[in-house]
């Protein structure tokens, strides 16, 4: 029974969470891989392949960023805007990716985003 509860403990740790708060306006993620064309539910960050995609839904703002590998973390943009999961030194962090958009003058907003727990 012990294994069984570490093994979903190990599972929680690296899946992507999906339902934030960012800037007090809620915010779902959904990862997909794309590799192949199936379109496949991520349910684990160190699954990601070079096809996959984000969808954002952040109030007014749809957003479709495709994976984007950098050293150091997983992310998704589009160079206007970028959803991003950092690596530290115990894996991946999914509890709080970085949000991030960049504007006409050049200036980059970071936007604070929390995870929503489950009611």
């Amino acid at each position: 029974m012990n294994f069984i509860s570490f093994l979903l403990s190990l599972f929680i740790v690296i899946a992507p969470y999906s339902h934030f708060d960012c800037d007090g306006t809620p915010l779902d993620a959904t990862i997909r891989n794309n590799l192949n064309g199936d379109f496949a539910l991520v349910n684990d960050l160190e699954k990601v392949d070079e096809g996959a995609f984000v969808t954002l839904d952040w109030g007014e703002i749809k957003l479709m960023l495709p994976v984007s590998f950098q050293s150091g973390e997983i992310s998704f943009t589009d160079k206007k805007w970028l959803w991003s999961y950092q690596d530290n030194e115990n894996g991946l962090h999914a509890e709080s990716p970085r949000f991030a958009q960049l504007l006409p003058d050049g200036e980059i907003v970071d936007h604070k985003c929390q995870i929503l727990e489950p009611v």
